[in-house]
């Protein structure tokens, strides 16, 4: 039969639910930093969504593509001078 003293019960309670060693309080300092990570890649990503569909794209993979094309363009556009000459004729 296997006996612990009350010291030893004690020393291994506070191991498992306690922390109180550096071991433990890292990896759960750990597992906490990879939650809050996942949870601002989550809300990047619904945030996104989100303006992917008020673009008026479908909430899918090809529509984000779609997005992601239509403003590849208008920053190529942009980039290319003609917006130049637009504003060139309305001053």
């Amino acid at each position: 039969m296997l006996t612990m003293t009350f010291s030893q019960a004690q020393e291994h309670y506070d191991h498992v639910f306690g922390a109180q060693y550096d071991d433990v309080r890292e990896r759960y300092a750990s597992e906490l930093e990879d939650i809050k990570a996942m949870e601002r890649a989550d809300l990047y990503e619904m945030e996104y969504r989100h303006l992917v569909t008020e673009a008026g794209f479908p909430d899918t993979l090809e529509g984000m593509d779609e997005y992601e094309a239509m403003w590849k363009r208008t920053f190529e556009y942009a980039q290319s001078g003609a917006i130049d000459d637009l504003l060139e004729d309305n001053a």
